[in-house]
């Protein structure tokens, strides 16, 4: 049985996420402060935490950023903080897997526990040959052993997420990726050239969606 460890000072909520845990066969733990959690962690395996950002000793963030100093364990922040900053933080710069704001349904809750589980094992998993081969020098890039057309923006782009695949990249982000200062750049260019970028891998491979839409926030390229 996979077992969540619930990082949430809401005993309401936490029970509600709990409940549909145990419905969908997750074992869990709960704790309403950082600290304990994080005892718990150094002393006991878990499959996935969520983790709430406003804790009563210390912020989540904190928590996360020790979690990432010594564990790759997913992490899912449930917060009721919505700012564009705080997502940006949480996601980019301490790699949580996943930024849902309150208020939510437990089961879209479970939604997510399941997704990055399914991620987080494929990742670990023995890596068969990638489908892109980039050459850094050239600037370019094969997608099936055939090259892609792309402008440099485009290139730029997908050239970062197939070097971060399965994680989640902000518009703002991507921005930065393309111009070292994106200041008052429109991130739905970002929009556009993803766009693009996927035609070109349409026209190759349309079996499948190659970079999924995580809605409100950015992309991530599947692998």
């Amino acid at each position: 049985m996979q077992h969540i460890l619930i990082v949430e000072d809401d005993k309401t909520i936490a029970e509600s996420i709990a409940f549909v845990l145990e419905k969908d066969s997750f074992g869990w733990t709960w704790y309403d402060n950082g600290h304990d959690s994080l005892d718990y962690l150094d002393n006991n395996e878990v499959d996935l935490v969520l983790l709430d950002v406003g804790l009563p000793d210390i912020s989540g963030f904190d928590v996360l950023r020790k979690i990432r100093s010594k564990s790759n364990v997913p992490v899912v922040i449930i917060s009721a903080r919505d700012d564009e900053a705080d997502q940006v933080l949480g996601l980019e710069g301490l790699g949580a897997n996943a930024y849902i704001t309150k208020p939510f349904s437990p089961r879209v809750i479970v939604a997510h526990v399941r997704a990055q589980l399914r991620n987080f094992r494929s990742n670990s998993e023995p890596k068969s040959e990638s489908k892109f081969a980039i050459n850094e020098a050239m600037q370019r890039m094969l997608f099936h052993n055939q090259e892609l057309t792309l402008t440099p923006a485009e290139y730029k782009i997908l050239s970062h997420l197939v070097k971060n695949p399965n994680r989640v990249h902000t518009r703002e982000y991507l921005l930065k990726v393309i111009w070292d200062r994106p200041h008052g750049s429109d991130v739905k260019t970002i929009n556009t050239h993803i766009k693009s970028i996927r035609k070109r891998l349409n026209e190759i491979d349309s079996s499948c969606e190659h970079i999924e839409t995580i809605r409100g926030i950015g992309y991530s390229l599947i692998e």
